[in-house]
C-alpha cells in the first residue's frame, strides 16, 4: 500500500515538473493563484517575475531527488539590480508533516547563490501547491502548535500555501497561457471525476489554443497522469473529447485547419492588396505620366510658335522696310 502511494506521487510530481519546469509556465500559475491567495500577492510583490529563470541541478546535493520538484531564481524589484532571490515551488498531493522540514533542508542544499561571493545562500520564498483530496496547510499549523519554540515566532524562510481547490476554474478561462491553465486545472481535478468532467469545457478550449503537435502531446500526457486517479472509463470520453476527428485519424484537425486558412486568407489578401495597390500605383503613374506630357507639349508648343512668330515677323519687317515694333502694334 505504501508502494502504491509513493508511486501514485510520483506521478504527481512528473506530471507537475513537466508542465511547471519551464519559467512561463510557473509564472503564469502563480498569477492564477495570486487572485485567490492574498498571501501569495504579498509574498511576489517585491519579485521580478519577467526574471524568473531556472536554478540548473538544483537538487544534485538534496538525497531525496524525487521528492522535491522546482527551485528558480528572479531579480529583486526592491534589493538593487544585482539583487536575487530564490522560489522554491513544492508540490503535495498528499498530508506530509516533515513538509516545513523538508523546505528548510532544500534552502540550505538547493537556494545556493553562486554567483555571489559576499552571500552565499538565496533568501527563499518557498510555494507548497496542493492538490490533496481535504484540506490541509502546514503553515497555519506550525503557527497554531510550534512557533512559539523558534526565536521572532516564525519560519526562518517566506512560505505560503497555495490550494489548488481555492482556484476558480473560470479564473482558468481564456488564459494566455494554456498550458499552465490546463495543467492547473488537471491536477486540481484528478481526485475530482465529476469536477473533471465540468472543467472539460474549459480544458477543450485552452487545448483549441495550441497547434497539433503541442495538443497531442499535452493530451498523452494528461492520459498517462490521469490513469493513476481517474476511472478509466471517464479518461477514455474525455481524451476523445479533447482530441478532434482529424487528429485521431492522423489528418489535421479542425482547428488547426482553421488557422491555417487565416494565416493563407492573410497571406493571400496581402498578395491581392499588394497587386491591387501596384496596378493603382502604374494606372496613376501613367495618367500623371500622360497629363504632365500633354502640358509640356503644349507649352513647348506655344513657347514654339512664340519663336516662329518672332522670325515671321523679323523677315517682313526687312522685306517692307516696316519696324518690328509697327508690325507687333498690328497683332490683335
Amino acid at each position: 500500500m505504501e508502494k502504491e502511494k509513493k508511486a501514485s506521487k510520483r506521478k504527481h510530481d512528473s506530471f507537475f515538473k513537466y508542465i511547471y519546469s519551464i519559467p512561463q509556465n510557473t509564472k503564469a500559475l502563480l498569477q492564477l493563484a495570486q487572485r485567490r491567495t492574498p498571501a501569495l500577492r504579498k509574498m511576489l510583490s517585491n519579485v521580478n517575475m519577467e526574471s524568473l529563470e531556472p536554478i540548473p541541478e538544483s537538487f544534485s546535493t538534496v538525497g531525496e531527488r524525487g521528492e522535491a520538484d522546482l527551485a528558480f531564481k528572479a531579480k529583486s524589484l526592491k534589493g538593487g539590480p544585482d539583487a536575487f532571490v530564490g522560489i522554491l515551488l513544492e508540490h503535495k498531493s498528499v498530508r506530509e508533516n516533515d513538509t516545513l522540514s523538508q523546505i528548510y533542508h532544500y534552502v540550505f542544499e538547493v537556494m545556493v547563490n553562486k554567483s555571489n561571493s559576499d552571500f552565499k545562500w538565496l533568501p527563499t520564498k518557498a510555494i507548497i501547491i496542493y492538490n490533496g483530496k481535504s484540506h490541509w496547510n502546514p503553515v497555519e499549523e506550525f503557527k497554531k502548535k510550534g512557533y512559539e519554540q523558534f526565536n521572532g515566532k516564525d519560519l526562518p524562510f517566506e512560505c505560503v500555501m497555495v490550494s489548488l481547490a481555492n482556484i476558480l476554474d473560470s479564473d482558468c478561462s481564456g488564459s494566455n497561457n494554456p498550458v499552465a491553465a490546463i495543467g492547473l486545472l488537471v491536477m486540481k481535478h484528478a481526485y475530482d471525476p465529476d469536477g473533471l468532467k465540468s472543467a472539460g469545457k474549459i480544458i477543450k478550449e485552452l487545448l483549441d489554443k495550441l497547434d497539433n503537435n503541442a495538443r497531442a502531446t499535452l493530451v498523452k500526457k494528461i492520459e498517462l497522469y490521469l490513469k493513476w486517479y481517474v476511472d478509466k472509463t471517464l479518461i477514455k470520453e474525455m481524451i476523445m473529447a479533447f482530441r478532434s476527428i482529424g487528429e485521431r485519424m492522423g489528418f489535421v484537425s479542425i482547428a488547426d485547419a482553421e488557422r491555417k486558412a487565416k494565416a493563407a486568407g492573410l497571406r493571400k489578401g496581402m498578395k491581392k492588396g499588394l497587386e491591387e495597390g501596384l496596378k493603382k500605383g502604374i494606372e496613376e503613374g501613367i495618367e500623371k505620366g500622360i497629363k504632365k506630357g500633354i502640358e509640356k507639349g503644349i507649352e513647348k508648343g506655344r513657347k514654339n510658335s512664340e519663336k516662329m512668330f518672332k522670325l515671321w515677323v523679323q523677315r517682313v519687317s526687312k522685306k517692307l522696310n516696316v519696324p518690328e515694333k509697327d508690325l507687333l502694334a498690328l497683332k490683335p
